[in-house]
């Protein structure tokens, strides 16, 4: 029995919500499928993008940003290009890493390419838990089509915990679909 309640409730904090939308302007729309009882918050930057902040329940120390950008020059899909940007984002935090080095991961996407890295900061090895204070991050960039991308950044306690399993399943579940 003690098994199952951990399990049980991974499930349920994996149960997805109807798929949350953001208007991309002329650029289409953005859909993903939030964890269950989390919360989208949109931020239009402009001619130059959107800000999507995913935020969980207040129980869960977590919190997903993606960056939109419609980058000027309509670019073909580079896979190397995508992974070179995902590598130059996650340099700022290598240094103060326990790692010390970056492991990129490609990101399971219906369609596009995306690249991430995880890392966890040092500094807070051995700490509790504390609210938005956390103790990794994964970086990445996303390509959605020629003139849509994003840069990701994930946030949570443990990169082998739920919460960062919801963040990167959230992450992974964005499409763009083009304006009719």
């Amino acid at each position: 029995m003690k098994r199952l309640l951990p399990l049980l409730a991974l499930l349920a904090l994996a149960a997805p919500a109807p798929a949350a939308t953001a208007d991309l302007g002329i650029h289409g729309s953005l859909a993903l499928t939030l964890p269950k009882d989390w919360t989208l918050a949109v931020q239009k930057e402009a001619d130059a993008g959107v800000v999507l902040m995913i935020s969980p329940p207040p129980s869960v120390n977590a919190r997903l940003v993606i960056n939109v950008v419609f980058p000027p020059d309509k670019q073909p899909l580079s896979k190397e290009a995508i992974r070179e940007e995902a590598d130059a984002a996650a340099d700022q935090y290598v240094e103060a890493s326990v790692e010390k080095k970056k492991d990129l991961k490609e990101m399971k996407l219906a369609s596009g390419y995306g690249a991430y890295c995880v890392l966890t900061d040092a500094s807070m090895v051995g700490k509790p838990p504390e609210k938005d204070s956390f103790k990794m991050v994964g970086t990445g960039v996303i390509w959605f089509n020629e003139d849509v991308k994003a840069g990701v950044t994930m946030v949570a306690d443990d990169a082998n915990g739920p919460d960062f399993a919801a963040l990167l399943a959230a992450a992974s579940s964005a499409s763009v679909s083009q304006k009719k």
